[in-house]
């Protein structure tokens, strides 16, 4: 019996220990619910409080609408009256427009007839001064062609006196000329002959400049087997760049995993001496944990059994209504759709720039090496095109040298077509030439003599260069000295005799250093 006893009152306490948990849930709930009354009252009456604000605010706000609306009508009314006065005052000015339009009207009409008037007399004064002119410039001419005609007359009777003493100084001229024509004949069989020669030249050097140019054919095509082979090499040179600059990148990218690894580890290394406060700290707050379960625990007790009966505190203000809550709740409802309708948008949109960034990132990957490549050609087109700029800079630079020399050379044979013209017009005139043309003929002539002498005095110069040549084989300019003498004796006959091993002694001529050497003073000889 004990033991069925017992065991009832350990059922019955089982049971109210559930009970006991049910309970502690219950009063759990109620007074999170307490609480979340409390704070949504709290939240009220501070909602209630601004709506009182902004009631008092509007009606602030309206009563100065009113006062700005009053002013405005009475500005409107202003407004109005003035512009009645003004309408007056335009209908007037009107008016008296009008009336100074007619006026300048008829003004308009009596310049313009003695604007007409005064250009009529204007034109017939032009008329009457372009007639004074023309009889004037008659006049001029008349007088001009009278004086014109008499120094005609006086430069014609010299230039018959002066024809007269030419034509006998041509006559003997032209005697002088035909021994020239003579001379300059057998200068020309001199010339030709000399021509015959450099023909002969001209062949030889023909025929070398033909066999250097298949030498120049030849060492060419050896030249683009040359350049066929370093384009070759370029291309290698450039994939190996291209390598190394990929294994360059790689080694960038594994040096800088290896500096935040370090960096890693530096940072645990610094955390490490911090251990032992942050266990003390650690050590703290359990210490306040256990505090902090202890009162919640003695607060349930309190909760539980009451001391008091006014724990409660009522919350100032009215609750909603039913139907102003579902209100409410249909607006925070429909706020929530729009933020969450938003949110996917952006979520959408988010997706959709993150796979353009992604393909576009797999894009510019794939081309760093195209645009390695398109770099490098672009460098070298780019060299060549400079190249290619300054040769045609030297290019221009020469044209412009050959086109300017081309100018002068047209110029210079305009010039003499003209001088050649003018010549033959006064021959067929019968007028003698002019004085620069007998200048440069005077020329001529000089340069003839001039010529003649230089090759007599190169001549000369051979003659005495045979004759400086000793029976030795040596040339030499040197005076030559004695090496003979003619014996005075009477008896023996005026015969040059060759000297024995010594040969006489014979003094330089006195230099200019002379004029400061003293004759000596000679002294009488005393016995």
């Amino acid at each position: 019996m004990e033991s069925k006893l017992v065991e009832q009152q350990l059922a019955e306490e089982n049971k109210l220990l559930k009970e006991q948990e049910n309970m502690k849930e219950l009063v759990f709930n109620l007074v999170r619910m307490t609480q979340i009354k409390i704070d949504e009252k709290e939240q009220k009456s501070k909602d209630f409080l601004k709506a009182q604000q902004k009631y008092t605010n509007i009606i602030k706000e309206i009563k100065a609408k009113d006062l700005e609306i009053r002013i405005h009508k009475k500005k409107k009314c202003e407004i109005y009256r003035r512009l009645r006065e003004f309408a007056k005052l335009y209908d007037t000015i009107r008016n008296e427009r009008n009336k100074f339009v007619n006026l300048l009207h008829k003004a308009h009409q009596k310049v313009n007839e003695i604007k007409e008037r005064h250009k009529m007399s204007l034109n017939e004064l032009e008329i009457l001064r372009n007639s004074a002119v023309s009889q004037e410039r008659k006049l001029q001419n008349s007088m001009l062609k009278h004086a014109n005609n008499v120094t005609i007359r006086e430069s014609m009777q010299n230039d018959v006196r002066k024809i007269a003493s030419k034509l006998q100084e041509m006559k003997e001229k032209k005697e002088a000329q035909l021994n020239n024509i003579d001379r300059l004949a057998n200068m020309i069989t001199m010339i030709e002959e000399e021509m015959v020669q450099l023909r002969k030249r001209y062949e030889k050097a023909v025929q070398h400049r033909n066999e250097s140019g298949v030498q120049l054919i030849e060492r060419e095509e050896e030249v683009c087997i040359f350049y066929e082979k370093i384009n070759i090499q370029e291309k290698m040179k450039l994939n190996g760049e291209i390598e190394i600059h990929l294994l360059e990148e790689k080694i960038r990218f594994l040096k800088m995993k290896i500096a935040e690894k370090q960096r890693q580890i530096c940072v645990t290394q610094k955390l490490l001496p911090a251990k032992r406060s942050l266990d003390a700290d650690l050590a703290v707050l359990q210490i306040q944990f256990s505090q902090c379960t202890d009162r919640i625990k003695d607060l349930e007790k309190q909760f539980i059994k009451p001391d008091g009966e006014n724990r409660a505190r009522f919350l100032p203000g009215k609750d909603l209504t039913e139907k102003e809550m579902i209100k409410k709740l249909d607006k925070l409802e429909l706020q929530l759709a729009k933020k969450e309708e938003k949110l996917l948008e952006k979520d959408f949109i988010y997706e959709q720039v993150s796979r353009l960034t992604d393909r576009l990132c797999s894009k510019t990957q794939a081309c760093k090496q195209d645009t390695l490549l398109l770099a490098k050609k672009m460098n070298g087109y780019q060299r060549k095109i400079k190249n290619a700029t300054e040769k045609m800079m030297a290019v221009v630079a020469e044209l412009s040298m050959k086109q300017a020399l081309t100018i002068e050379l047209q110029k210079e044979v305009r010039e003499k077509e003209d001088f050649i013209f003018t010549c033959n017009s006064r021959i067929e005139k019968g007028l003698p030439l002019n004085k620069e043309i007998e200048k440069e003929w005077l020329k001529v002539l000089r340069d003839e003599e001039m010529h003649a002498l230089a090759i007599a005095e190169k001549s000369q110069e051979f003659l005495e260069a045979d004759n400086c040549q000793m029976p030795n084989g040596v040339y030499t300019t040197a005076e030559q000295r004695p090496n003979a003498y003619i014996p005075e004796a009477e008896a023996t006959l005026p015969l040059p005799k060759p000297y024995g091993a010594l040969a006489p002694f014979k003094p330089s001529e006195p230099g200019a250093n002379m004029r400061h050497i003293r004759k000596p003073i000679i002294k009488p000889i005393e016995i």
